[in-house]
């Protein structure tokens, strides 16, 4: 019996579908995009980083060569890295950080710290460091802060970092008008070491802090303008993370506040009150900024604490258990925060079983798994405005 083509061709095409529909479930990365999900959509040739420990890749280590730094940074110590690279890589993380799941995902390497020697920095690289700030340092030493920890590379720094290592990635200024157009840029998020050096450091309670939020987001919006002068086109500005529910702050100023100080899902409000004080800010610059460079330029606001504050809201939806207890560390308690005992630290070099189902890696950055929700809602949504592959 001679079968019709119209059946031939449609046996051909539901054939070719599952083919890659196979191709791609065999290719998936881990970081919720698979390649052939990224073979339609992408579009980016590098990605650039900027940003703070959140971010980092090594440039703390990088820049260093004092040994007794690097032996505070307990980053450099197991079980950092235990997850995904099967030793300490200087994320503050058990694994993978937001920037290294969507380098994953568009198909990109790992981005490189750009302290490190002898690297190709073409397809990407990172300016993050731990202790970035989006104020430079001489106005916190304006306020009495001489801890060098927050002069490690603030936002204008990273950005003159950045323009020394133009040449070598794109060429002549024209060259890297074209090259910057298609890449991808990660501006931040900043602003979160703004504050903890206000109130940690200083003392301030977060009403007094909001008095500096508009420069610190002034701040922010003055780098985005930098970039686009630069030739970014594509640029992603996130949020900052919901202060009052991470460990560190509830273990440190928990026991002092009083019972309406806590929200209904055990996040301090005050110091949540800020986080969205400033994010608001943040969000009002980024929609001038789109709408002032409509015509030229992408800028994509994620909603960091819309998105973790949800995960805390509803940890069980996420797979997670504990959302405010550090999987890394000895402090325990309700919180196992102590800073005298951090993750890393002598005594301190076991995690918690299964760091997949924890929220809080040690206390102060997310773990892995968070990392991962985080980079695929940017990715796809609907944390991100627009979408990075929107």
């Amino acid at each position: 019996m001679k079968v019709p083509s119209f059946y031939l061709r449609s046996w051909v095409l539901v054939a070719s579908l599952v083919i890659q529909l196979i191709t791609a479930m065999a290719s998936d990365d881990g970081s919720g995009t698979t390649s052939s999900t990224v073979g339609a959509l992408k579009k980016y040739n590098a990605m650039f980083t900027f940003g703070d420990s959140m971010d980092e890749t090594g440039n703390i280590c990088a820049a260093s060569s004092n040994k007794t730094e690097l032996d505070v940074l307990t980053c450099t110590h197991p079980p950092y890295g235990e997850t995904y690279f099967g030793r300490p890589s200087c994320r503050w993380c058990d694994g993978r950080v937001v920037v290294d799941f969507i380098a994953q995902a568009l198909g990109l390497p790992f981005v490189p710290p750009s302290k490190a020697k002898g690297q190709d920095f073409r397809r990407g690289v990172s300016m993050a460091i731990t202790g970035g700030t989006a104020m430079n340092f001489s106005f916190y030493k304006s306020l009495g802060i001489e801890d060098p920890v927050w002069n490690h590379g603030s936002l204008d720094t990273q950005i003159q970092w950045f323009k020394v290592l133009m040449p070598s990635i794109c060429g002549t200024q024209q060259s890297c008008q074209v090259y910057l157009r298609k890449s991808l840029f990660m501006f931040g998020g900043y602003g979160g070491n703004d504050y903890n050096v206000q109130l940690l450091e200083l003392g301030l309670t977060p009403e007094q802090a909001m008095n500096y939020t508009p420069k610190i987001v002034s701040a922010i919006a003055n780098g985005i303008e930098k970039l686009i002068a630069l030739g970014a086109v594509h640029v992603v500005v996130p949020g900052i993370f919901p202060t009052g529910c991470l460990p560190i702050f509830l273990s440190l100023f928990g026991d002092a506040a009083s019972e309406t100080d806590f929200d209904n899902t055990g996040c301090l409000k005050p110091y949540n009150r800020l986080t969205e004080y400033h994010n608001s800010l943040l969000r009002k610059q980024v929609d001038a900024l789109q709408r002032k460079h409509h015509n030229s330029t992408r800028i994509m606001y994620a909603d960091y604490y819309g998105l973790v504050y949800r995960m805390v809201q509803e940890p069980e939806k996420f797979g997670f258990t504990k959302p405010f207890e550090a999987c890394c560390g000895a402090g325990g308690g309700k919180y196992n925060f102590d800073v005298t005992a951090r993750c890393g630290m002598e005594g301190a070099t076991t995690a918690c079983s299964d760091p997949s189902t924890r929220m809080s890696w040690d206390g102060i950055h997310p773990t892995e798994e968070v990392n991962k929700v985080i980079a695929g809602a940017l990715l796809r949504g609907p944390y991100c405005t627009p979408p990075i592959l929107g």
